[in-house]
């Protein structure tokens, strides 16, 4: 860890730059485009669900995924 600090204090003294900040930033905007695809992926799906009468039958290998053996 003390690498890390070592390298965010020369960026900040010789560059200016708080690394804190940016990644900050990164994540932030990150997160809203998450947000964003999670949105356009339900209305999709929702779209689909009325295409096929609301019922959907997946195959067994999709709803086995998570399930403990």
């Amino acid at each position: 860890m003390a690498e890390n600090e070592r390298l965010k204090y020369l960026f900040k003294s010789v560059l200016g730059v708080d690394v804190d900040a940016i990644v900050h930033k990164v994540v932030a905007a990150e997160a809203v485009e998450r947000a964003k695809r999670v949105r356009a992926n339900s209305t999709e799906w929702d779209q689909y669900m009325k295409s096929e009468g609301g019922v959907v039958v997946l195959p067994p290998h999709v709803t086995r995924l998570g399930k403990r053996s």
